[in-house]
Order: C-alpha cells, then sequence, then structure tokens
C-alpha cells in the first residue's frame, strides 16, 4: 500500500504565514510536506496565495472554513477556495449553540446540505473537523460528534477527525476510524502529553499518542492525506517542531515499509572496502548475497566479512547479475563501469556505480540510455555532494543568495599524494589519473553548485613532468615511473553557454603549497563562497566586505536529520530509500554523464592543442 501524503495544517505556524507566507510555505516544502491545508488567506488574494503554494510546489489540499463565513458570503467563499485548488473544505468547529440541544442546531442541519451543494458544483467535499468537547455526551448517551454524523448524511458531510482531540476526549481513535470507515477522507495527527493536569502539545513522537498504529488505521480506513497540525508550542518554535513532527511520520514511514535489499558487488578492492561496504553495513538494509573479483580471494574475504553465510562468490560479472538481486555495486576499475552496469540494469537490477560514471564519454551515454530504457535507477558515487558544507552551500545557491554563479574554480590538488597501489597508474584501466581520479569530484561539485550542464566549449593542459623523479617524498611512497603511465596533474579552461567560466584543477604530485581537495569557490552577482577553511561566504553588507562561516558541527542540513552522518553513509541511505520508496536521486546520471563529457575533452584538447566545441 503506497504511504499517505503528508500535509501541514498552516495554523500550526499561522505567526509565520502571517509575517512571510511565501517564505513558510518554501520552508515547509523543504521540510517535506507536500500539501497544506489553510486556516484562512492571511491578508492575501486567493491568487496569491496560489501562487505562493505553487511556487513553494505545495498542493493546497484543503482549507478550514467557519461556518459564519458561508452563512455571510457562500458563493464567494467557496469561489476562492475552488481558485486554491481545494478539494476539501472543513467546518473546523461549532460553537455550543449550533450542537446538538443547542438552539441553532437545526438551523446548522438545513444549512450544511447548502454548502454541500455548493462544494459539490465545484469539484469540492465538505467536512467536519472535531475537537474534545464534541466527545460530550448527549442525554441520550451519544457522543455529539456521532449524533451530528447520524443527523447528516455522509454524502453531505464529511468527517476529518482530529485523532488527538478524540484521544483527550478518552476515545481510542483507532476504533473510531473504524467505526467510521469511509467518511474520513482527511485525518488530523497531532501529539500531547499530560502534565497534572494540563494537557500539552508537542511535536509527533514526543507525547502519548500510538502513532504507527494510528497511521496504518487511517490508511485501512480510506484516508487519503494525513495533516499534520500542533495548535501551540510551549516546547520549541512552530518551525522546530512541524519539521520535527514531519521527520519522525517519515521514519515511521520507512520502518512501516522497510524491505532488505538483495546487493551484489563486483569489485572488492580499495573502494569497496574503504567506502562502501563499510556504509553498506552501518545502513543495515542491504543483504550482500554476492561477490565477484578477478581475484577470487578477494572475493571471499568480503563475503567473509560482510556477506551472508551463504552469498555466493564470481570471477565473472555476467554471473552474478543473474543473481535474484535488487540491486549492483560497480566497483571495479574504470574501464569496466560501463560493462558492467549495462549488464545489471539489462538484468533488472538498480545500480550503484563509482565515480567517474565511465571511461569515456561514448560509454557513459550508454549507461544512461541503458537506464532509460529499462527504467532501473542508476546512480554514480559523488559522495562529496553530502558532505555538511556541500548541503549548506547547494541551499544557499538555490535560494539565489549568491545570485548568477558566472565564475568558478574546481579544486582537486595534492602536493605529493599519488596513489601506488591497485590500477590508479594504469592508463589503459582508468582512462587517466588525478583528473579523471579525483578531478572529477571537483568538477562534479561545482557544476552542480551552479545548476550548469550546458558546456560551449573547453580548452585543456595535461602533463607528465614529476612522474619519472626519484625519492619523490609521496604520501604512499615512492612510485614505480615504469608503471606510471598517466598524468600527474591536469587543468581545464570550461566555457559555459550562458557565458559562466570554470577552471578545473587537478594533480596528484605539483610543487604547490595551495592543495584542496573536492572543494570549490563560485563567483556571483551577490555573493561569492569557498571551501578552502571550511566553508566561507564573502559578500558586501552595509557597504562593508565581510565573510560569513556557517557552523556546520550540528547538522540540520538537507540530509542531516540534525545529527552529524558521514557523506558514505548518508549516500546509501539516498539510495535505498530511492529504490525502496520512490524518494528523488541525489546524483542524477545524466549530470554525471556531462561531467565525463567535460574531463573527456579536456583530455581531447590537450593531445590535439586545440579548444573542443561542443553543439
Amino acid at each position: 500500500m503506497k504511504a499517505l501524503p503528508i500535509a501541514a495544517q498552516v495554523y500550526s505556524v499561522r505567526q509565520e504565514a502571517e509575517a512571510d507566507f511565501a517564505g513558510t510555505m518554501k520552508r515547509l516544502a523543504e521540510m517535506g510536506y507536500e500539501g497544506v491545508e489553510l486556516a484562512g488567506l492571511y491578508d492575501k488574494t486567493p491568487a496569491q496565495i496560489r501562487e505562493a503554494l505553487e511556487d513553494a510546489g505545495l498542493k493546497a489540499v484543503s482549507a478550514h472554513v467557519p461556518i459564519e463565513a458561508f452563512l455571510e458570503d457562500l458563493e464567494g467563499t467557496l469561489d476562492a477556495y475552488q481558485l486554491l485548488g481545494c478539494q476539501w473544505v472543513a467546518i473546523p468547529w461549532l460553537a455550543q449553540e449550533r450542537r446538538f440541544g443547542g438552539e441553532k442546531y437545526r438551523e446548522t442541519l438545513d444549512f450544511l446540505p447548502k454548502i454541500a451543494e455548493g462544494c459539490r458544483r465545484r469539484g469540492m467535499t465538505l467536512l467536519y473537523h472535531n475537537h474534545d468537547f464534541e466527545f460530550e455526551k448527549t442525554p441520550d448517551g451519544e457522543y455529539h460528534l456521532n449524533r451530528l454524523y447520524r443527523d447528516v448524511p455522509d454524502s453531505v458531510l464529511g468527517a476529518e477527525p482530529d485523532t488527538c482531540w478524540i484521544r483527550v476526549a478518552g476515545v481510542d481513535p483507532d476504533a473510531w476510524l473504524e467505526e467510521h470507515k469511509g467518511r474520513c477522507p482527511l485525518v488530523h495527527i497531532k501529539d500531547y502529553r499530560r502534565e497534572g493536569a494540563d494537557v500539552v502539545l508537542v511535536a509527533l513522537g514526543e507525547g502519548e499518542q500510538k502513532l504507527p498504529r494510528l497511521v496504518r488505521t487511517a490508511q485501512e480506513c480510506g484516508a487519503q492525506w494525513l495533516i499534520v497540525e500542533q495548535d501551540d508550542h510551549p516546547y520549541g518554535t512552530p518551525m522546530e517542531n512541524m519539521e520535527k513532527s514531519i521527520r519522525y511520520l517519515k521514519e515511521e514511514r520507512n520502518r512501516e515499509t522497510m524491505k532488505k535489499l538483495r546487493a551484489g558487488i563486483v569489485g572488492c578492492g580499495g573502494i569497496a572496502n574503504g567506502k562502501h561496504l563499510p556504509a553498506i553495513k552501518k545502513n543495515g538494509n542491504f543483504e550482500l548475497v554476492a561477490f565477484c573479483d578477478l581475484i577470487r580471494e578477494r572475493a571471499e574475504k568480503a563475503k567473509a566479512e560482510y556477506g551472508t553465510t551463504d552469498a555466493r562468490i564470481y570471477t565473472d560479472y555476467e554471473e552474478l547479475v543473474k543473481e535474484d538481486l535488487d540491486v549492483v555495486y560497480v566497483l571495479t576499475p574504470n574501464n569496466a563501469h560501463a560493462p558492467v552496469s549495462i549488464a545489471a540494469m539489462k538484468a533488472g537490477k538498480h545500480v550503484m556505480c563509482e565515480k567517474p560514471m565511465a571511461k569515456t564519454y561514448a560509454e557513459a551515454k550508454a549507461m544512461v540510455e541503458t537506464a532509460k530504457q529499462t527504467g532501473k535507477i542508476l546512480t554514480i558515487g559523488y559522495q562529496n555532494r553530502y558532505r555538511a558544507d556541500s548541503q549548506y552551500l547547494k541551499k544557499a545557491c538555490e535560494n539565489g543568495d549568491l545570485g548568477e554563479v558566472y565564475y568558478a574554480k574546481a579544486h582537486a590538488i595534492r602536493r605529493r599524494a599519488v596513489p601506488t597501489w591497485g590500477v590508479f597508474l594504469d592508463e589503459e584501466k582508468q582512462g587517466g589519473g588525478p583528473l579523471i581520479d579525483i578531478g572529477t569530484h571537483a568538477l562534479d561539485l561545482t557544476l552542480w553548485m551552479m545548476d550548469n550542464y550546458e558546456p560551449e566549449s573547453v580548452t585543456g593542459s595535461v602533463f607528465r613532468k614529476l612522474a619519472d623523479q626519484k625519492d619523490t617524498g609521496n604520501a604512499w611512497g615512492d612510485w614505480d615511473p615504469e608503471k606510471f603511465t598517466v598524468e600527474d596533474s591536469a587543468f581545464g579552461f570550461i566555457k559555459m553557454k550562458n557565458g559562466a567560466t570554470i577552471v578545473l584543477e587537478a594533480s596528484w604530485a605539483l610543487n604547490s603549497l595551495e592543495v584542496d581537495e573536492a572543494k570549490t569557490s563560485l563567483c556571483g552577482t551577490k555573493a561569492g563562497a569557498d571551501m578552502k577553511d571550511g566553508l566561507r561566504i564573502n559578500r558586501v553588507n552595509y557597504g562593508r566586505q565581510c565573510v560569513e562561516k556557517p557552523d556546520l558541527n550540528a547538522g540540520g542540513v538537507a540530509f542531516f536529520d540534525g545529527v552529524e552522518e558521514k557523506a558514505d553513509d548518508v549516500e546509501q541511505r539516498v539510495f535505498y530509500n530511492a529504490v525502496v520508496n520512490g524518494d528523488p536521486l541525489t546524483v542524477e546520471p545524466e549530470q554525471a554523464l556531462v561531467v565525463t563529457q567535460l574531463l573527456e575533452a579536456i583530455y581531447t584538447s590537450a593531445k590535439t592543442g586545440k579548444t573542443v566545441y561542443f553543439d
């Protein structure tokens, strides 16, 4: 069963919405809410409200509208909420005089069908939202709320149960939902705890509600949306509590739908053992049931440490992809990325492929085409996107804080840190040296921050100037010049179609004290940013040059859920959620394709001595 979408009742953040409606809507969307339930128009026209919601990517699911508004102007009120696109309108409460036994109860019963008919003509449905006082009993022992629903047919009045107030009234909300099954398209979810005689509202998961069971019951009883509401915020700010609540619901949703993915590993060398396998194990939602490596002993060692007891061992990836697997990790030398990934996707498996995407642009393009043809997920291991500084800077770029970014540098400079193991120095297997190895990370970060994947031309220089030296001072010991068949440094000048310019610098060995790796520097029309001494944002405020250094130690940015997580761990979680829940990828294969295209163009330009132009 597909998980229910989640909306926020705007009354929960009413002061924020009154001060900055559009900004508040964007923040709710960033938290993960998919829609909102309105409680007024906040001194805005319906058109202005609709524009703000569309800009934030939120749906106007419903609106709370007092019955007095309908009595005053039925058609005009309904027209306003029709313009907003609301599917439901809910009367938020009825005064004592309008409840059973009150002097206006009969008038209310007579008027509700008129509201419902106006809703029906506009494609909307009328609902009633309860509080705890509707669970006082009538003289004949019936709850006031149940009496209302007995006196008004469900074809006229649907229910929007507030499950918190139902439980506060001493009634089991699960049982009440079962009793009114099919009448409750929207269900309010909120939490509370008792402090002495007081009922204190808190963020979801911090109180007494049995929420996981309640969400399941709501879905089983026909709910179409969950509405998160917190009327008051004695602990924490409204925005903090709304973020806690959506996070709680999403975590519970993930637990409810948690599925172990059967995974196969192709390539059991350094990147597998140093990055992916520990992160996969920590994630806990994968079963490693197949291992493949040209050196069988390495596959056996990986199985012993990370695999299931019955995991299979292969030396031929074409045999591994025939296994009953959900996902395949491609952790091989670069020249095998494309053939293994393509074979896995054609065999019905989702793929996580290490960077760079492929040895050549043609191979990378074939990978993208295969992903589209098969409908399988393909993502590339650019884990630096998940770092706290990267996530913060990306958010700043998306928010327009830097303005138009028209000049950037992609930094991947090591002074003397040439990897001497494996096939790093083998041009045939890798396709290049530091440019394709670490330059790829820096370029990926830079393009991602700029959100610019349309290159016009590339001019490149590639050097092998230090590779034949002895007594190198290398971090991992002297390299063998005979095996050093790739460049030791490379540089690219990239011009984008909109005129933006990127300088890419990459080296394993360079006589330079300016050492930076997997970093970017951005220059925009409003501000600039770099990662050279932590994340720094430079701008002019009030006629003065200033530098901002955000504190990133506490997390709290996208993907980090308020605690620090290693980028490798976040990468596995994002991949898992994409496969299981259909959540969006952070690294799209089309983006990685452009990175490979540009790296290849730098090599081509250096070899031919000419600038490479793109159509």
